[in-house]
């Protein structure tokens, strides 16, 4: 009989201006990474989002299911990437192949401090100083849209504490910290961590 190795942890994340409050609940197992997640904001464009996300063994992105609501009304989106390494979303209306973001292994779900630790974790730049440029397939809150974009990681520095990381993506360039486990701490104009 095998035994499974297994890990649960509760992240809670505000950002900047205290408009927005994230919190997830991450399950690690030898199977990979499970977590749902919540984000609330009553910025401008008030929104809440609650989100599903599965991860292989090896760290790639495999699931994501994301539920808004806004003031224009509620949407649904599942995204998954099938064993050949396409990308297909169905947001209720049958599924749909997405070959602009067939290259990308990360999720980022807009607004979340969380989804910025996947690709962190999966190449282990919060342990080992390195450097990737990366295609994701960055989803929407408000409206769960998926569209192909850049996102570069460098390792600053890294301890047995956690690590500095230099990100270059939509938001600009920022240097972010993570913790031993290389998830996010401070997103410098995103999120703070609070547990």
């Amino acid at each position: 009989m095998t035994t499974t190795t297994t890990s649960t942890r509760m992240l809670t994340w505000t950002s900047d201006d205290q408009h927005r409050l994230e919190t997830v609940r991450v399950v690690l197992t030898d199977r990979g990474l499970r977590a749902s997640g919540h984000i609330v904001s009553a910025a401008m464009e008030a929104f809440g989002v609650a989100y599903t996300l599965l991860v292989d063994p090896e760290g790639r992105s495999r699931r994501l299911t994301v539920q808004s609501d806004s003031g224009t009304g509620e949407r649904t989106l599942t995204l998954s990437r099938v064993p050949g390494g396409q990308w297909v979303a169905d947001s209720g209306s049958g599924p749909r192949t997405l070959t602009q973001v067939e290259p990308a292994l990360d999720i980022d779900l807009v607004a979340s401090a969380f989804t910025n630790s996947l690709a962190i974790r999966r190449l282990g730049l919060h342990r080992n100083i390195g450097q990737a440029n990366l295609t994701v397939a960055s989803v929407g809150g408000a409206d769960p849209e998926v569209t192909a974009v850049q996102h570069m990681y460098r390792t600053v520095s890294a301890d047995s504490n956690g690590a500095v990381i230099l990100y270059t993506g939509p938001m600009g360039e920022r240097e972010l910290t993570v913790d031993a486990d290389g998830f996010v701490l401070h997103f410098p104009g995103l999120s703070d961590r609070l547990r």
